[in-house]
C-alpha cells in the first residue's frame, strides 16, 4: 500500500489584500512600505507567520533559500525598543543577516500602539545648592531629612578620615648628561 501525502499546508494566518498597498494579517492593517524584487507572497505569509509578531510595529519578511524569514522592528522612540530592534537598524539587518541582493518586504502596521511617555520623576538630591542660605527651612517635612542626612554626611566624612592613605614625599634630583649619581 501507497501513503497519500496531504500536499496541504495549514494557514497559521488569515492574509487580506486590501489594495496594492494595504492587508490585513489576522485583522491588523499593514501597509507594505516595501516590496523588494517582489518579495511579498500572501500565501507563504499564511504559511509561516507568527503571532509573536503582533507586537512589532515593523514587519521584514526575507526571502533565503526558498525560506521566508520575518523579523520585527519598532519605532526609534519606543521605550521597549533596543537598538537592533529599532526600524533606523534595517539597512544594518539587510547588510548583515540576510542572503546578498535577497527579495524581502517591509510591513508597517497602520494602528500602532501609543508610545509610552516617560514620566518625568523629580528626585531630590541633597547638594549644597538645595539647601537655603543661613540655615532656613523651607518645608517642615524635611526637617526629619536634613537631620537623617546631616548625621549621613557625618558617618562618610569618619570613614573618609580612615580610609585616607599616606605616602612619603620622594625627591627627584634632575641631572645634566652624563652626570653620575652622588
Amino acid at each position: 500500500m501507497q501513503e497519500v501525502k496531504d500536499n496541504t499546508t495549514t494557514k497559521l494566518a488569515d492574509v487580506i489584500v486590501l489594495t496594492d498597498n494595504l492587508i490585513t494579517i489576522n485583522k491588523t492593517q499593514y501597509r507594505i512600505v516595501e516590496n523588494h524584487d517582489n518579495g511579498f507572497s500572501e500565501e507563504r505569509i499564511e504559511e509561516r507567520y507568527n503571532t509573536i509578531l503582533d507586537k512589532y510595529d515593523y514587519i521584514v519578511g526575507d526571502w533565503g533559500y526558498d525560506q521566508l524569514r520575518f523579523k520585527g522592528f519598532y519605532e526609534d522612540e519606543r521605550k521597549e525598543s533596543t537598538l537592533d530592534s529599532r526600524i533606523s537598524h534595517l539597512e544594518d539587518y539587510l547588510i548583515e543577516y540576510c542572503n546578498f541582493g535577497c527579495a524581502y518586504f517591509v510591513l508597517e502596521k497602520v494602528k500602532k500602539a501609543p508610545l509610552k511617555t516617560h514620566r518625568h520623576v523629580s528626585h531630590k538630591f541633597h547638594t549644597r545648592n538645595t539647601h537655603t542660605k543661613h540655615g532656613n527651612k523651607t518645608n517642615a517635612n524635611n526637617d526629619g531629612n536634613k537631620k537623617n542626612t546631616n548625621n549621613h554626611r557625618k558617618k562618610k566624612k569618619v570613614i573618609k578620615r580612615h580610609v585616607k592613605k599616606t605616602t612619603a614625599k620622594k625627591t627627584f634630583k634632575i641631572r645634566k648628561i652624563g652626570e653620575k649619581n652622588k
